[in-house]
């Protein structure tokens, strides 16, 4: 196709008129302010062409495009919500667990930071996944942010709402953790890239710093608990530890989901990518239906799932009835508004991955007991 040069708003209303859209200069000048043309229109045109290798409307408008546009945002900002809320429940029941085991005393509360409280997971044999997304949580185990020295002093640092003083005991600095675990304590000096003056007295509990950590920590923080703490976790969520691999995986998925969300992507574009790959008893349990599949020819597991096979995971750990009923805004709305002479709502489920309104309903609206 080769690169795109940037274009004028002119240029760009010369070019959607040549091609037959229906729009007012005004409706079209607001519509490329406030919104990526990149999305609006080239991420949306292959939905509203109606032979999609011609690039000429016949009768659709601008109207078309942004309501679209805006069910996407709403259908993405419901979902982001929806993972967020995962992910709370996620980092309270990690905290709570590991802390009742680790960190329940004064003298423990850092324990948190400390390495031999984890498994590496090159210890473990036949580890999922090695060679793909897992290649750098089981290769790097001791390079894990926790693990990496001046981790307190940064974490009181860059978030105003953890104050050092309200968490500081002088009592707890003639205390064998605080001194035998310093490189955690180490004050971080960003001009020189060095630590100095550690400050013994401070220690900020699990349950107030797993707040400050990103999907991905709490992703690769799953991977190295040990086997009592993740299945305690884990029971939380209704699966038990002999399904370790299964559940480390289906967050692989609702991460990916989450970092489309919080990018602005079209949620309704969104695929995992070719190197994530899909435990096959997943795909059994979820009725998954992969892009790439694993053949009798090859080794390579499958991968690459749609909005909708993701949106199936997700269903297992919360309510996904908004989700729904965002879709049926859409429908609702093509019905009674769209005069083009194909069928709109076929093309946008499609595009997601499944056509089928009924499906939809069948695993997001009513709660599906999937059996592992």
């Amino acid at each position: 196709m080769g690169i795109k040069t940037s274009q004028s708003r002119n240029d760009i209303e010369s070019i959607l008129r040549k091609r037959g859209l229906k729009f007012t200069k005004h409706d079209l000048d607001k519509a490329l302010l406030n919104n990526n043309y990149f999305n609006l229109f080239n991420g949306l045109e292959s939905l509203l062409l109606p032979d999609k290798n011609i690039k000429l409307y016949d009768g659709e408008s601008i109207e078309d495009f942004l309501d679209l546009y805006k069910f996407d945002k709403n259908l993405s900002s419901q979902i982001f919500n929806l993972v967020i809320s995962l992910e709370d429940k996620l980092k309270n029941s990690i905290a709570y667990y590991f802390s009742q085991k680790h960190c329940r005393t004064t003298d423990t509360t850092m324990e948190y930071l400390n390495p031999q409280k984890y498994i590496d997971p090159i210890t473990r044999p036949n580890y999922p996944f090695q060679n793909y997304q897992n290649q750098s949580i089981y290769r790097h185990f001791s390079q894990f942010n926790l693990f990496g020295q001046g981790f307190l002093t940064k974490l009181v640092k860059f978030n105003d709402h953890i104050d050092a003083n309200f968490y500081r005991d002088s009592s707890y600095g003639l205390t064998y953790s605080a001194r035998n675990t310093h490189p955690y304590y180490r004050s971080y000096n960003s001009q020189n890239r060095s630590y100095s003056n550690p400050d013994y007295n401070v220690a900020v509990p699990f349950w107030v710093s797993i707040e400050t950590l990103d999907f991905g920590t709490i992703l690769r923080l799953l991977h190295y608990l040990e086997d009592d703490v993740l299945d305690s976790v884990m029971k939380d969520f209704g699966i038990v530890i002999r399904h370790r691999a299964e559940f480390l995986n289906m967050l692989d998925f609702i991460k990916e989901l989450r970092n489309h969300c919080a990018h602005g992507l079209l949620i309704s574009r969104f695929r995992t990518p070719k190197y994530m790959k899909i435990n096959g008893n997943l795909i059994h349990v979820f009725n998954l239906t992969p892009v790439y599949h694993n053949t009798s020819n090859s080794s390579t597991p499958a991968s690459v799932i749609k909005l909708f096979d993701v949106l199936k995971i997700l269903s297992f750990f919360v309510d996904t009835k908004p989700i729904y009923k965002q879709l049926q805004k859409i429908i609702y709305r093509n019905n009674k508004r769209f005069k083009g002479n194909y069928d709109l709502n076929e093309r946008l489920l499609e595009r997601m991955g499944e056509t089928q309104l009924s499906v939809w309903k069948n695993y997001l609206y009513k709660k599906v007991n999937f059996q592992f």
